[in-house]
């Protein structure tokens, strides 16, 4: 997917003094806002806090493909703030966002900054050794539910709950014989 970058963060692009910043949205528990700046951004109407768990992000591929996407968020666990968040909230599938943008000489940031990631949390680990504790959080693009099989399933128990007489799943198991086309 193509990005349309905004003119002055181009401008800024160009001048090969980049000072990247990343802005990180988890939907989790009310939303909590992150960014791995040394001072809180404002952007969007939301401000984004400084957090000296957050570690940052992985890289995330893009492809003109329907495909599955993820991105990993790290945090260091070491006060159990992020800990604590997680497991005392429902996280699964909550929305999550990543935005890069960049600051000028004046520490300010440059409007307008990308969405480099969409998705919903899919999974959480926690890896933890003498010294160090990492909590990381991937996120899934929305093509992550795509397979998912929800609803009906084609068999006599399903059937029944819907329509308690019928009985033609009870012969579906027949029918599942290779069929050879073109042959006589």
């Amino acid at each position: 997917m193509p990005r349309s970058l905004n003119a002055s963060l181009i401008t800024e692009l160009a001048t090969n003094k980049l000072n990247p910043v990343e802005l990180v949205y988890l939907g989790v528990s009310s939303g909590s806002y992150y960014t791995d700046h040394y001072k809180n951004i404002t952007f969007d109407g939301n401000t984004y806090n400084t957090s000296s768990l957050f570690l940052g992000s992985s890289e995330s591929a893009e492809s003109s493909e329907v495909s599955v996407s993820n991105l990993v968020v790290k945090f260091g666990g070491a006060d159990q703030t992020i800990i604590s968040l997680f497991l005392n909230n429902d996280y699964m599938d909550k929305r999550a966002w990543v935005y890069r943008g960049f600051l000028d000489e004046n520490q300010a940031l440059v409007n307008y900054p990308f969405l480099l990631f969409d998705g919903r949390i899919e999974n959480l680990s926690i890896e933890e050794d003498d010294t160090n504790s990492v909590v990381s959080i991937s996120i899934a693009s929305h093509w992550a539910d795509f397979d998912k099989v929800k609803g009906r399933k084609t068999n006599t128990n399903s059937q029944a709950l819907h329509f308690p007489t019928d009985v033609g799943f009870d012969y579906a198991s027949q029918t599942a014989k290779d069929i050879k086309w073109g042959k006589a």
